[in-house]
């Protein structure tokens, strides 16, 4: 992971590097962190244990915490030893000499995360699904679906992806009887009864055995709100495409998509759907099995935050936003090459 080899710091030398003086370079046993800030009482920068990089790591050694810029990892001198050296946390206490936070005798645990079976959509869901898929896939490769073809294309994806991922295009927004979809019937304020509604869009499924269990729509223009919608009665695991040893977690199902053509052979795209979506059973197996999983959600605040997570579930877990621009797609049309970014991780392929 990184250069996590030069990080061999003992139990007892990190929180020396904590309560260092900041007035020099901290040299420890092969970790080196310059002073780069005075703010805070001082901040120091090295490269991290975990993604690599000159100068991602920052340590506060007055507030006795620290920080990477890249993967998001942070904590004080406890969390270091978990995250990087794998001590648990009654163990690192005792090595720190610190006293476990304890409430009535008992120490405070997060409650531990279980994935869950996402279950599929009701018989007459997926037969109704499966028949408007079809037809939708039809309307793409006709005249009225050209624009969502080219906004497809200038998104790099390729019309043998656009067919071997099912997309389809609908022309107009239409209702439908919900209960011929085995959804509950819902009632208007009018008291006339609710049809199910199919906006007019780009047609994004997830299959499971070429068959749909999620149908998200994706509305043509900006000013539509929701922007993309996702049909009553889907069913919510992430989307996987391909197979391999290596997985890039991302948020959208395009970018996903786009990713997994892009992609060396052995690698496989993940897509959560939003930021803050967990695995679910199926997914979280196939994650366990993995050498590598690249945590590539969107460059942002949100994106980093979220992927502390990751990093914490799964050991092989490294934070890997696009160098440029937000998500895969646009730092695909940005110019970026996906493969090259993918294969930068030195990974073996």
């Amino acid at each position: 992971m990184g250069n996590i080899k030069a990080f061999r710091l003992s139990a007892s030398q990190f929180p020396a590097i904590l309560a260092y003086d900041c007035r020099r370079q901290v040299k420890a046993d092969g970790l080196y962190l310059k002073k780069v800030a005075s703010t805070h009482g001082g901040e120091f920068a090295g490269p991290c244990p975990s993604c690599g990089g000159e100068d991602r790591f920052r340590v506060w050694p007055e507030q006795g915490r620290y920080w990477c810029r890249g993967c998001a990892r942070s904590g004080d001198a406890i969390q270091y030893l978990w995250d990087f050296k794998g001590i648990a946390y009654m163990e690192a206490c005792f090595a720190l000499g610190q006293e476990p936070k304890a409430t009535t005798g008992r120490l405070k645990l997060k409650p531990v995360w279980a994935p869950k079976d996402a279950g599929i959509p009701n018989p007459s869901w997926h037969e109704k699904a499966s028949a408007f898929l079809v037809w939708t896939q039809e309307q793409l490769w006709t005249d009225e679906g050209g624009e969502a073809r080219a906004f497809l294309h200038n998104r790099g994806i390729q019309d043998a992806t656009i067919k071997k991922a099912g997309l389809g295009w609908n022309p107009t927004d239409a209702y439908r009887d919900r209960e011929a979809w085995g959804l509950e019937p819902e009632i208007k304020e009018n008291g006339r009864p609710k049809g199910l509604w199919l906006p007019k869009g780009l047609v994004i499924p997830c299959r499971i055995n070429e068959k749909p269990i999620r149908i998200r729509i994706r509305r043509p223009k900006p000013e539509n709100r929701p922007r993309y919608y996702a049909l009553p009665g889907s069913t919510f695991p992430p989307m996987s495409i391909g197979a391999g040893l290596v997985a890039v977690v991302v948020e959208s199902e395009l970018d996903a998509i786009l990713t997994a053509q892009e992609a060396p052979q052995d690698v496989y795209s993940l897509a959560m759907g939003s930021v803050q979506a967990k695995p679910d059973l199926k997914a979280h197996n196939t994650l366990q099995q993995t050498k590598r999983i690249l945590v590539a959600l969107d460059a942002d605040t949100a994106g980093a935050k979220a992927s502390r997570w990751w990093l914490n579930q799964y050991p092989q877990a490294i934070r890997w936003p696009v160098p440029i621009k937000k998500d895969p797609g646009d730092a695909f049309t940005a110019g970026l090459c996906l493969k090259a970014w993918i294969e930068s991780t030195n990974m073996e392929f």
